[in-house]
């Protein structure tokens, strides 16, 4: 049974949120440890999926107007493939939403579009590079 919960940077959770984000990010995919926490964290809403009170998903929303920006997303690798992802994403469209967001973008890696594209994401633009990952721009308008 996994629960999502919404926390803020000072939540006692987002130790747990960072050591998950650089087992994903930093050890399993290589990118800069000095990279993954910035200064978008400090105004993000945090997503944590939990099982058994334990951190196995996460990513974050940061609001630009009536822009919602979802990053850092990732689910631990024995937790992966049972919807985790999914269930994230979907948390988290739900929450702009009702938060007043009209649309969601995020950078995705380029490896994971199909999974973005499954939940009507949108590719725009060309291929780049973030953190030595290949990336592509992925848009979806919301439903008021």
């Amino acid at each position: 049974m996994t629960t999502i919960v919404e926390i803020r940077v000072t939540d006692p959770l987002m130790s747990a949120v960072y050591a998950l984000r650089r087992e994903v990010f930093v050890i399993e995919q290589g990118v800069p440890e000095e990279l993954e926490v910035d200064e978008n964290d400090k105004v993000a809403a945090h997503l944590a999926a939990l099982s058994d009170g334990h951190v196995i998903g996460t990513l974050r929303i940061v609001r630009h107007e009536h822009t919602a920006k979802i990053g850092r997303m990732a689910v631990s690798a024995n937790s992966r493939k049972k919807g985790i992802g999914r269930e994230l994403m979907e948390f988290a469209a739900a929450a702009a939403s009702s938060d007043g967001a009209q649309e969601i973008i995020l950078a995705a890696q380029f490896t994971a579009r199909e999974f973005y594209g499954q939940l009507g994401y949108v590719q725009e633009g060309a291929i780049f590079d973030d953190a030595g990952i290949s990336h592509v721009m992925m848009r979806k308008k919301l439903r008021r």
